[in-house]
Parts: structure tokens; sequence; C-alpha cells
């Protein structure tokens, strides 16, 4: 019995039979602070609105929102490291209603989870990161973004909230920056 088993497998292999070829299935985009970033991982960021994809001068759209993807895994991290208090049940669910209004019909946002791996579990989950980053930016940012009463006489009262704005943006960026300096970043080519 062993010797027939085995001359059929040297005849399968002698004759050519092969197996299928390999399917790549996802491709690793980069790594940051040993968490991999994938090209799934970027579409479904972008298909569900979680990241703000704006091209600088000479960036493609796809490099835009890897950029975006690693700042958030970066944000998140931090976040997390401080241990936020949880959102409220109904403060994720608005989030969640945030994110399906995104798309035409109930099916159009189950066809883009389902293309993306994603289910509602998951969408929950990003939805809950999305407020707890939210809480964080606000309390660390918001009253360090105010402008200086001498800035408001020469902006003009009318112009306090896009001051704070700009202000906002600008230490949000910089603190970014100082994130990706300290983390350990690979972008794969």
């Amino acid at each position: 019995m062993k010797i027939g088993t085995l001359m059929v497998a040297t005849a399968l292999l002698m004759f050519g039979v092969q197996s299928a070829p390999a399917e790549i299935i996802d491709r690793i985009l980069a790594i940051v602070a040993g968490q991999l970033i994938t090209k799934s991982d970027v579409e479904a960021s972008r298909a569900l609105g979680l990241i703000d994809v704006r091209p600088a001068e000479g960036q493609s759209a796809d490099e835009a929102a890897l950029k975006a993807v690693i700042d958030r895994v970066l944000m998140l991290s931090e976040v997390r490291r401080v241990v936020p208090r949880a959102p409220t049940d109904a403060a994720i669910d608005a989030r969640l209603a945030e994110i399906r209004r995104r798309f035409s019909t109930p099916g159009a946002l189950q066809q883009a989870l389902a293309a993306n791996g994603i289910d509602e579990s998951v969408l929950r989950i990003y939805a809950e990161d999305d407020l707890n980053l939210a809480a964080y930016l606000d309390e660390r940012f918001s009253a360090a973004a105010q402008p200086t009463d001498q800035e408001i006489l020469q902006a003009g009262e009318a112009n306090r909230q896009k001051l704070a704005e700009e202000r906002r943006r600008a230490l949000i960026s910089a603190w970014i920056d100082e994130l990706r300096r300290r983390a350990d970043i690979n972008v794969l080519p």
C-alpha cells in the first residue's frame, strides 16, 4: 500500500501536476512602531471617511492616504497610552450614523465593509477610536489654541474662532511631527 501511494505521488510530480499560483491577499505598505499598515487598512480608512486625504504638492492621493493612516495610528497610540474615558454608547451610535451617511444606501455601506473585510463590530471600534481621538485633541489643544487678547485686537473679535482653529491645526501638526520623529516608521516600496 505504501509503495503504491509513493508511486502515484512520484508520477504526479513527474508529469507536472502544479499547484495553483499564489494569490496576494493584501500588501503591507508600512510598519509603524511594530504595527503593520496594509493596503486594505488604507482603502478601508478612505472608504469609511476615517482619514482626510489632502495630497501635498507632488504627492499622490495614495501617498497622502498612507500618510494620514500613519498619523492616525500614531495619534491613537498616544491616546491609548493615556487611557481616555470611554465614549458613551449614544456618542458611538451618533458617530456610526455619521459614517453611514457617507453612503447612498445601507447596501453601499455593506458593500464597502465587505470589500474591506470589515464587519459592524470593527466599524464600531473605528467610531469609538474617532471619538477618543477627538476628545484627546480637544482636551490637549483647545485651551492652548485660544488667541491672546492682543491677537484679537489685531484681527478683530469676528476672527476669534478662525484664529483658534488655525492655531489648533498648527499645534496638532507640530505634535504629529513630533510623534513621527519619535516613532520607528518604515514605509515599504
